[in-house]
C-alpha cells in the first residue's frame, strides 16, 4: 500500500500541473478569440467570460488525457533516471507490481474522461450555442464599436457608425443597409439618438440630415433627404437553434443512423479508450537508462500523440462523410502498439 500511495502520489504532481498548465493555455487561447468578439461590439464582458468557460470544459476530455501521458512519462521516467525501479526490482518487486497502481489511476481518469465526453460534453455545447445566438440577439446599436462594419441577421443587415459620444449617446456617421426578401434599403445620416426599448418590441432610432434608398424589384427605385427621420428598428430574438450532433444527448445519437451522429457518439466513446490506452504506452516509453536523462523520450511520445489524434480525426471524418462504418481502427493500432511496447519491454527486464 505505501509503494501504491507513493507511485501514485509521484504520478499526480506532473499531471495536476500538465492539466493547470493545458488548462491555462486554452483559456487564454478561447479568451482571445472571444475578446476579438467583444471588441467589435458583438459580445458583453460576462458572455466572454462564461463562453470561454463552456470551451474549457469541453476541452477537458482532450486535456485531461495529454496531462495524464504527459505526467506519466514524465514521473516515471524520473523513478528510471533515479535507479528508484532498480532499487525496487532488486527488493524483489515486480514489474506487475509496480505498474499496478499507475494503471488504477489511469482506468478511473478514463472513467472520468467517458463521463465528460458522453454527459458534459452535449450539455456545455447546448448552453454554448445557446449562449451566443442569445449574445448575438442582444447586440444593439448601443454596443457596436464605432468605425467598423458590422453584419446581423445572416448577414441581411450591415451597420456601421463612424463615432459615439459615450456622455450622451449621440450616433454620428451612421449607415444601415438592410434586405429583406429582394428588397434592398439603404439608410445614412450624420447624426442619430437611440432610445432602446421605445417599445416593448421595438427600438427607436431618430436620424438627423438623413438620406434614404429603397429598391423593389419590378418597381422605380425611392429616394428621399429628410431633416428629421425615425425608424423603428425590431428588438432582435434569438433564432432556433439548429441540430447540432455535438449538443445531442448521448441516447439520442446512441439510436441514430445518420452518420454524422454515429461519427460523434464513436467519438464521445473513444475518449476513455484512447485515454487508458495512452497512459499504458506512456509505461514503456518512460523506460530511461540510468543516468542518462529523463525526457530523453519526449520527442518520441510527442510524436506517437500527434500521429494518434490526427488519425483518430481523419477517422471520424470519414465516419462522417460515409467513408468508413466506425473509428475504432484507430484506438485498435494504438492498443497493438501498447502490447508491443509492453511485450518488448518485458524482454528487455527478463
Amino acid at each position: 500500500m505505501i509503494l501504491d500511495r507513493y507511485l501514485v502520489r509521484e504520478a499526480a504532481k506532473p499531471l495536476i500541473a500538465a492539466i493547470a498548465l493545458l488548462t491555462g493555455i486554452f483559456m487564454a487561447y478561447s479568451l482571445t478569440r472571444f475578446l476579438t468578439d467583444a471588441n467589435e461590439g458583438l459580445l458583453n464582458a460576462p458572455a466572454v467570460a462564461v463562453l470561454t468557460g463552456f470551451k474549457v470544459l469541453i476541452a477537458l476530455e482532450v486535456l485531461i488525457p495529454i496531462a495524464l501521458y504527459i505526467g506519466l512519462i514524465v514521473a516515471l521516467g524520473r523513478c528510471y533516471s533515479d535507479q528508484e525501479i532498480v532499487a525496487l526490482r532488486a527488493g524483489g518487486v515486480g514489474e506487475g507490481r509496480i505498474v499496478a497502481p499507475v494503471v488504477g489511476l489511469a482506468l478511473g481518469i478514463a472513467l472520468l474522461v467517458g463521463g465528460l465526453s458522453l454527459f458534459v460534453r452535449p450539455w456545455a455545447y447546448q448552453q454554448l450555442y445557446e449562449l451566443q445566438a442569445q449574445a448575438g440577439a442582444e447586440t444593439q446599436l448601443e454596443d457596436i464599436a464605432p468605425g467598423q462594419f458590422h453584419l446581423y441577421g445572416d448577414r441581411n443587415r450591415t451597420l456601421f457608425l463612424e463615432s459615439r459620444d459615450g456622455a450622451t449617446g449621440e450616433l454620428s456617421g451612421l449607415f444601415v443597409r438592410s434586405r429583406v426578401g429582394g428588397q434592398l434599403e439603404v439608410i445614412s445620416a450624420a447624426a442619430g439618438r437611440l432610445t432602446e426599448f421605445a417599445r416593448s418590441e421595438a427600438h427607436l432610432l431618430e436620424l438627423d440630415d438623413a438620406f434614404v434608398y429603397k429598391q423593389v424589384p419590378g418597381a422605380q427605385d425611392l429616394f428621399g433627404q429628410f431633416g428629421k427621420f425615425s425608424i423603428w428598428v425590431s428588438g432582435l430574438v434569438p433564432e432556433p437553434l439548429e441540430y447540432k450532433p455535438k449538443a445531442a444527448p448521448s441516447r439520442r445519437l446512441w439510436a441514430s443512423f445518420r452518420n454524422e451522429d454515429r461519427a460523434e457518439m464513436q467519438w464521445r466513446m473513444s475518449t476513455a479508450v484512447s485515454t487508458l490506452l495512452l497512459a499504458l504506452i506512456a509505461v514503456p516509453l518512460s523506460r530511461t537508462r540510468p543516468r542518462s536523462g529523463r525526457y530523453t523520450r519526449v520527442l518520441l511520445a510527442a510524436a506517437i500523440y500527434a500521429l494518434y489524434y490526427n488519425f483518430i480525426g481523419i477517422a471520424r471524418t470519414g465516419v462522417e462523410q460515409g467513408a468508413l462504418d466506425h473509428l475504432w481502427w484507430t484506438p485498435l493500432g494504438l492498443g497493438i502498439l501498447v502490447a508491443t511496447g509492453l511485450a518488448a519491454s518485458r524482454r528487455g527486464h527478463s
